[in-house]
């Protein structure tokens, strides 16, 4: 746990589980409990701040150190911004902006191996997750960008539920996947996380995104929303309007595109995932 006590404190006690107990708080203060998932100590810890928390007024926040990813998508309206140059100091500006997360942008930026490894540790240092768009649904290319410490992977240019399937394949460890461990870096890019801990708990806490931008996917995207491991349906809009004959022009949408695009949205709606468009503005996003 980590504790902020902006105001004074009398006592300070840790019990046998290193669970500090307060005495004496004269008013508020704020608790961090960094948590794992399966873990008893953790729960137990949850259970003695919660009794606590019933005797003494304070702010009590948990943070699961590898969240599935479900579950941050369902909680967070994502906003980011991709990172197309290299460079570590870039990389961290654009962290520091605000954003829920930054794509690292493989396919269409001027971003090679070595410096996708540097981009994804400066943005993780910030606490913001980066997320690498491989050039390519290459097995070889999934694990590079997950060795390297991402948290999760977007894929362009798919076009059938197999190419989906053959993506979980390279991205998920057994059983669910073929994926190889052997790389040190990717644990230090969440916090407090054990090697064991890692390929234990990555299937379920790293998102893999698929990008819904030719006419076959749009074809299939009933039959790639169900894949199992497919997280996120990412909408494409101008290959998606090139691909279908309707290009997006002076910025403005055809009707058929638009209805492409819920077409996705609601694919990805009844599969129980969550759906995502590139936009070029803040009016086009709200």
């Amino acid at each position: 746990t980590s504790v902020d006590r902006p105001n004074k404190v009398k006592t300070r006690r840790k019990n046998a589980r290193g669970i500090s107990s307060m005495a004496g708080v004269r008013s508020r203060f704020a608790v961090t409990l960094f948590t794992r998932l399966n873990c008893s100590l953790c729960d137990d810890a949850k259970r003695q701040l919660s009794v606590l928390w019933e005797k003494r007024r304070f702010e009590y926040t948990e943070i699961n150190v590898m969240e599935p990813a479900q579950e941050r998508w369902k909680r967070l309206y994502e906003f980011d911004t991709p990172v197309m140059l290299p460079g570590t100091n870039h990389a961290r500006t654009i962290a520091r902006c605000g954003m829920d997360w930054i794509c690292v942008d493989t396919e269409h930026g001027n971003i090679d191996d070595g410096a996708m490894h540097e981009a994804v540790a400066a943005i993780a240092g910030c606490g913001v997750s980066p997320v690498v768009r491989i050039a390519a649904n290459e097995g070889w290319m999934v694990k590079r960008a997950l060795d390297a410490g991402a948290h999760g992977i977007i894929v362009p240019l798919l076009y059938t539920a197999a190419d989906a399937e053959l993506l979980v394949r390279s991205a998920k460890f057994p059983p669910l996947g073929g994926r190889g461990f052997g790389s040190p870096f990717p644990m230090e890019k969440f916090s407090n996380q054990t090697t064991g801990e890692y390929l234990q708990q990555a299937n379920d806490a790293l998102v893999t995104i698929v990008q819904i931008e030719t006419k076959e996917a749009l074809h299939n995207v009933a039959a790639i929303a169900a894949v199992p491991g497919v997280d996120v349906l990412l909408i494409g809009p101008f290959d998606l309007g090139n691909n279908i004959g309707h290009p997006i022009l002076d910025g403005t949408m055809h009707p058929d595109l638009k209805a492409a695009i819920a077409t996705i949205h609601k694919a990805a709606t009844d599969a129980g995932k969550r759906s995502g468009i590139y936009c070029t503005s803040g009016e086009q996003a709200r």
